[in-house]
């Protein structure tokens, strides 16, 4: 009797079945397992160093900002279109970013905008129906990260991503009729106007919704939604615009800015987003019940992606629930099974996946070094930009104006604005204060346009900087000296940067003066 009372006890191996540990044996399940390992994977993509050209000029107007205590209105940074007026749609999340790198430098600003791309995965797996399996829905969000792949990293239009997929899933329940969060969006809408251009996105997925929902209800199909929550939907999209915006872009900056090119097919980068297509296809023709609201969304994300890389996130938000609701129609009509069955947790299980999940958590955090050991003046910022090249200038600044490449600009601007005397660029990555005809003209001179030399003397270009093997720097070298043309010579080659300056003899002083 002895013995049997004792084995009524559990021992230390064998948790007692309301215990934390068998609470937590029973919650790291294989689904559970397996939706965490997703979703640390993901944070590979989501926690990436500063890559970002116009990340460097963001961060220079937050601090103006905070220094002024008022938003620009005009051109700030260039001697070419320095009357434009600039609408700054990212003044507060200049501001938060000016704060990030005062306060931790590089490494808090890529983690700080991890977590907010990561909050983003997070919503696009919560719009996923709760029928589907979750191994489908898992492996369709791990596809969906890798197809907007190009997309990721610290960058403020992350901020866009994360809110449109909370636009999204609130405007998904409740048009299903189980939540009423939309009521929160225009207080949301009010704060994102001020946080990137992209806040027409929200107007967008409300708008598409509403349109689908009020043609449902007007032709009467079964499961419409009802009049008084079509009213509700109608007043929130009503009380979101708030503000006057502008949107797009336009044809030079969709010829001339990588960001705005249609995806190359032959890049290993877009093979994922090509597959999700094709998966998206044959889920279709397998899928038995197609919803309206979501079908329109996927076409809208699956145009705007095909015209533009930089949509490819809009398409992942979109696409990652399509696919998981087809794809698991398709496996509900192939009465297909899944060839392994899940076994119960066991303490040996558990066991197991919690040192696979600490492993997962190791290669996150390897994987994360780089962005968290970036710094300003390291290998990583200088692989992109020119950092000696901009330390040469800022101890000797150049006489005259300058022409710099496209993608240098905003980093030029963060080293050189607020120095004695400031040296303005010619552009830098805000295309619609640059406007079309200065785009049109900086692709004539970096291209070798029949009228670069006219060019040059119009806008009075003393000295360039670009990457040593660009174009305009082996036509530069060449050193014309036709009738009525000054020649040019090469005053410093910093790295991957070339700086050549017009053959003058102010010049030549200058040259001399700086020690090259």
């Amino acid at each position: 009797m002895a013995s049997l009372a004792r084995s009524s006890v559990p021992s230390p191996l064998q948790p007692g079945p309301d215990s934390w540990l068998s609470r937590a044996i029973r919650w790291l399940d294989l689904p559970h397992f397996f939706t965490i390992a997703i979703f640390l994977t993901m944070l590979i993509a989501a926690i990436q160093p500063v890559t970002d050209p116009d990340f460097w000029w963001h961060i220079t107007t937050g601090n103006w900002i905070l220094s002024h205590h008022a938003v620009p209105h005009q051109d700030l940074y260039t001697f070419t279109v320095n009357d434009h007026r600039w609408i700054t749609h990212e003044w507060l999340s200049e501001v938060v970013l000016a704060v990030l790198y005062a306060a931790g430098r590089l490494p808090l600003v890529s983690l700080t905008l991890g977590a907010v791309t990561a909050a983003g995965f997070l919503l696009v797996y919560l719009a996923i129906d709760r029928r589907v399996n979750f191994v489908i829905a898992g492996l369709a969000l791990a596809l969906g990260v890798a197809a907007a792949n190009p997309i990721w990293g610290p960058r403020i239009q992350m901020i866009t991503f994360a809110l449109s997929a909370l636009t999204y899933l609130w405007v998904k329940r409740f048009c299903e009729g189980r939540g009423r969060a939309l009521y929160f969006l225009p207080a949301v809408m009010l704060v994102w106007v001020n946080l990137h251009a992209g806040f027409v996105l929200g107007y967008a997925i409300l708008g598409v919704a509403l349109v689908v929902e009020g043609l449902r209800y007007l032709l009467g199909r079964p499961g419409s939604m009802p009049l008084p929550r079509l009213r509700a939907m109608t007043i929130v999209l009503a009380a979101s615009i708030g503000n006057p915006f502008q949107t797009g872009g336009s044809p030079e900056q969709q010829r001339l800015i990588v960001e705005w090119f249609s995806p190359n097919f032959q890049m290993s980068q877009i093979w994922a987003f090509e597959a999700m297509i094709f998966l998206i296809i044959g889920g279709l023709a397998l899928s038995r019940r197609i919803e309206p609201r979501q079908f329109l969304l996927l076409l809208i994300g699956l145009g705007l992606a095909l015209h533009s890389v930089r949509n490819l996130s809009l398409f992942m938000l979109v696409a990652v629930p399509a696919l998981a609701d087809y794809a698991q129609q398709a496996r509900e009509r192939l009465s297909w099974r899944w060839p392994l069955r899940a076994l119960r947790t066991a303490p040996v299980t558990f066991a197991a996946n919690v040192i696979m999940v600490l492993a997962l958590v190791g290669v996150v955090a390897l994987a994360s070094v780089p962005s968290l050991v970036q710094r300003v003046d390291g290998k990583l910022v200088a692989r992109d930009f020119p950092v000696k090249a901009a330390d040469f200038l800022v101890q000797h600044p150049a006489p005259g104006h300058m022409l710099n490449a496209y993608g240098w600009g905003g980093y030029l601007i963060f080293r050189l604005y607020g120095h004695t005397p400031y040296q303005p660029v010619f552009i830098f990555g805000d295309a619609a204060v640059a406007g079309d005809q200065l785009l049109r003209d900086y692709d004539h001179l970096q291209s070798l346009g029949s009228d670069q030399a006219q060019l040059l003397d119009h806008y009075q270009i003393n000295w360039v900087i670009f990457h040593s093997n660009d174009p305009i720097i082996t036509e530069l070298r060449q050193d014309h000296n036709a009738p009525g043309h000054t020649g040019w010579f090469e005053l410093h080659t910093i790295d991957k940067a070339t700086i050549m300056m017009r053959d003058t003899p102010a010049n030549r002083a200058y040259a001399a003066q700086a020690g090259t």
